[in-house]
């Protein structure tokens, strides 16, 4: 094989090469592009399922914004109430296994 014929299929392969990047970077603002269109429909669609979700509650809501509010500030206080308990018991249970613990602990070193 010659010098001529060498350099000729360098060339040939510097082709290929640039042709399949060409082909990539125009695969990848494909994928961009598309994606972009996908995100934007799902970000499309969410703001729409709010609207109508927010006016279908406010067309069926069965008491008066004032009621509404006193009711909300009522079940939130009841809730804060029981998690304040729960914490309350969650906190003795664990001060006795920490006790508890501590004394075998010390029984098997001692």
């Amino acid at each position: 094989m010659g010098r001529a014929d060498e350099d000729e299929l360098e060339d040939e392969l510097d082709e290929d090469a640039a042709d399949e990047n060409e082909a990539d970077e125009a695969e990848v603002e494909g994928e961009e592009t598309a994606d972009g269109r996908r995100l934007g429909g799902f970000v499309i669609g969410i703001a729409l399922g709010a609207l109508v979700g927010a006016a279908t509650a406010l067309l069926f809501a069965p008491a008066s914004g004032h009621v509404t509010r006193r009711r909300l500030r009522r079940k939130l206080e009841h809730a804060r109430e029981l998690a304040g308990d729960q914490w309350e018991d969650l906190s003795r249970r664990a001060k006795r296994e920490i006790k508890r613990r501590v004394e075998s602990v010390q029984r098997n070193n001692g």
